[in-house]
């Protein structure tokens, strides 16, 4: 059976990393910058390598690290801040953009497929960029804005997901293009939807309407939204079931003060594992092939599976 690897970049705590892991990808390799994230990725991936400074992170290090030469998936929420409704939203003149670091390790190391996330803001400062960006080194680009609510989250957390597949490695996105290049019409498998306008990809979100608080979480369906082939979240990334009677002891707020603004501002910065499980899930179900029984598009030009 094909094994699925993925090197996390600007990993923070870990939660692309839990969700990658329950869709069947095996995290081969980390780099997160901060002491605090770095000590709980020490905690509870003991054997995983990792970078602290992207910028000492190339191919030759790379293999010096994991014996490998490229995995299947590279991930990364890169540092929000320069896009932030809340920030001094400097953009691209931030020292904190670090998007053209991740776009070059990408280059050097050439995954099948890419994940990139950002706050909601990123939609009017930053995405185009990083299409462009990623079409010119081969892959072809979805975006998706998809809430934390929509799987059982208290709260909203806006995020957006930019997804690219190298189309010379994934058929069943491919239609007519075998040049590696994202200028052809890959063909959606259920998940993914694409329009192409003035050489740049315009992705859509998925989900549908986006809701915010008990309305959002009223939501049933946890997969209508994405293609109808995911098979259930896994409990160990799940949020959605609660409690009918919350427990009367447990407290509201920890008794442990140690660590409290550090964890705080860790989990601010993380990703809740349930709201891009779904990508995850589908990306892994491409690369197995698991998806060609269901694929809307079975039997028509550019499904090669």
């Amino acid at each position: 059976m094909k094994k699925l690897t993925h090197f996390s970049l600007f990993t923070g705590i870990g939660g692309i990393d839990l969700a990658a892991e329950a869709a069947g990808f095996s995290t081969v390799c980390q780099c997160e910058w901060a002491d605090f994230p770095n000590s709980v990725l020490k905690k509870h991936w003991p054997d995983v390598p990792r970078f602290q400074d992207i910028t000492t992170v190339t191919k030759e290090a790379f293999i010096e690290k994991t014996g490998q030469d490229t995995v299947t998936l590279i991930s990364g929420g890169f540092p929000c801040q320069p896009f932030s409704a809340i920030g001094a939203k400097k953009g691209f003149t931030d020292p904190r953009y670090l998007w053209p670091q991740m776009c070059r390790v990408i280059k050097e190391l050439k995954p099948r497929f890419v994940l990139g996330e950002n706050v909601a803001n990123f939609v009017n400062m930053g995405l185009n960029k990083t299409i462009i960006d990623l079409g010119k080194a081969g892959y072809a680009v979805w975006t998706f804005l998809l809430t934390a609510c929509s799987v059982g989250a208290w709260h909203e957390r806006k995020r957006t997901f930019i997804v690219g597949a190298d189309v010379s490695n994934a058929p069943c996105i491919r239609h007519g293009n075998k040049t590696g290049s994202a200028a052809g019409n890959p063909i959606s498998c259920g998940l993914f939807s694409q329009e192409e306008e003035n050489g740049t990809l315009v992705g859509k979100s998925v989900g549908g309407d986006l809701l915010s608080g008990e309305k959002c979480r009223s939501k049933t369906s946890l997969q209508s939204g994405v293609g109808g082939v995911a098979d259930g979240i896994p409990a160990s990334v799940d949020g959605r079931f609660l409690w009918i009677t919350e427990p009367t002891d447990i407290p509201r707020l920890t008794e442990d003060k140690k660590d409290r603004v550090k964890r705080l501002k860790a989990l601010g910065n993380a990703v809740v594992p349930a709201q891009v499980y779904p990508i995850l899930k589908y990306i892994a179900d491409i690369e197995l092939g698991r998806c060609k029984n269901s694929c809307v598009f079975s039997g028509k030009e550019g499904d090669a599976l």
